[in-house]
């Protein structure tokens, strides 16, 4: 199993961030890696969506499921090609400023591609990946908390 974990300060409201985590369609739009999110059915517990994405030329696909969601904190399993867990903790260090932690476990799946993936998960491990997802999420939060503080502040 590898562990990747990752942690930034994101100078947005909780709700902007936990609303961007739910926005899974956008997850293409931050990730490193080229691919699509679609077939979201539901929201919240229970919710599902088919991922497919592209590693070292190479397609993998799955579908992941919301195992638990609070306010401040989302759990989600990964089934298929690349089987993982997230889990997410947002907490609170300022009028709009939070922690955001994310914590994935790969677990490597016992079949014919099981080199590849672990290949492929040894890629994805990687430091600087993790940081490069993470500054482009924090990045596309940031903007988007922007945008609704202007349009606060106009609609004042």
């Amino acid at each position: 199993m590898h562990v990747v974990e990752q942690t930034a300060i994101i100078e947005a409201p909780m709700a902007t961030v936990m609303e961007a985590i739910n926005d899974v369609t956008r997850i293409p739009a931050w990730a490193t890696v080229p691919g699509v999110v679609e077939n979201v059915q539901g929201q919240g517990v229970g919710m599902t969506y088919d991922w497919r994405f592209e590693v070292s030329g190479l397609t993998f696909q799955g579908k992941t499921e919301v195992i638990e969601q609070t306010d401040d904190r989302l759990i989600t399993k990964t089934m298929g090609d690349i089987p993982s867990i997230w889990t997410i903790n947002l907490t609170q260090v300022g009028r709009s400023s939070i922690i955001i932690q994310v914590v994935v476990e790969y677990a490597l799946p016992n079949s014919f591609i099981e080199p590849l993936v672990d290949v492929v998960v040894q890629r994805m491990a990687r430091p600087e990946v993790a940081n490069e997802n993470m500054r482009r999420f924090k990045e596309m939060v940031e903007k988007r908390a922007k945008i609704v503080e202007t349009r606060e502040v106009i609609a004042k």
